[in-house]
C-alpha cells in the first residue's frame, strides 16, 4: 500500500511542475539523462550549449556546467540573475570552483557523474532558497524605501517647524492632512515640501 503524500509536499510538486528549466551543458548522454529525468518529474525543461548571452525571462531554474576551462563558464547575467534558481553542475572541487560558485551565489550543486538520485532534491531544495532570497531582497527593498520615506518626512516637518512655527506633531498633522485630501502618500507631501524649500 503506497503512502499519501501530505499536501504540503504534493503543493510542493505541483510547483516544481509549473517550473520552466534550462540546461546548459554540451550535447551528450548525461545531458540526455538529466533532460529525461526532469522531464520525467513534469518541468518544461529545455537545453542548450554554450551559455546564452542573455537568460531568457521565462526560465524558472538553470542548471549549468561550470568548468574553468572552458570561456563560457559564467555569462555576465548569472551573477546578477535574481529571478532565476541556480544549480551549478561541476566535476571537480578546485579552488577555482569553488570561488566561482561562492560568486554566482548558486543555490544547488550537482556532482559529475550526473546521477539522477539527487536531481529531484538539488531543484526542490534551489526553488525553496531562490524564493526566500527573493522574499527577502523584496523585503529589504520594502523597507529601504520605507527609511527613505520616513528621512524626507522628517525633513519636511523640519522645514514646516521652522517656515510655519508650528510644532512637529502639528506639522505631521499637516502633512497627513494633505496627503489624504490629495490622495497621494505623506512621502509625495513631503518630496514637494522639500522641493518648494530648495528653490
Amino acid at each position: 500500500m503506497s503512502e499519501r503524500i501530505p499536501l504540503k509536499d504534493e503543493d510542493l510538486l505541483r510547483r516544481l511542475r509549473r517550473m520552466r528549466v534550462l540546461v546548459i551543458h554540451p550535447d551528450d548522454q548525461e545531458r540526455a539523462m538529466l533532460l529525461a529525468h526532469i522531464k520525467r518529474v513534469g518541468c518544461q525543461v529545455e537545453a542548450t550549449w554554450p551559455a546564452p548571452a542573455m537568460l531568457p525571462a521565462y526560465v524558472d531554474v538553470v542548471l549549468f556546467l561550470l568548468d574553468p576551462s572552458r570561456d563560457s563558464m559564467s555569462p555576465g547575467w548569472m551573477t546578477t540573475c535574481d529571478a532565476a534558481a541556480r544549480i551549478a553542475i561541476i566535476a571537480f572541487e578546485t579552488p577555482e570552483i569553488l570561488s566561482a560558485l561562492q560568486r554566482l551565489n548558486v543555490h544547488g550543486v550537482l556532482s559529475k557523474p550526473l546521477r539522477l538520485f539527487g536531481v529531484l532534491a538539488a531543484l526542490t531544495t534551489a526553488v525553496s532558497l531562490a524564493s526566500h532570497e527573493a522574499r527577502l531582497k523584496q523585503r529589504i527593498k520594502s523597507l529601504d524605501e520605507t527609511l527613505k520615506s520616513r528621512r524626507k518626512i522628517e525633513k519636511a516637518v523640519e522645514i514646516l517647524t521652522a517656515s510655519r512655527n508650528i510644532t512637529e506633531e502639528e506639522a505631521y498633522r499637516r502633512l497627513r492632512e494633505k496627503a489624504m485630501n490629495s490622495k497621494v502618500t505623506i512621502a509625495s507631501v513631503a518630496e514637494a515640501i522639500i522641493a518648494s524649500s530648495d528653490l
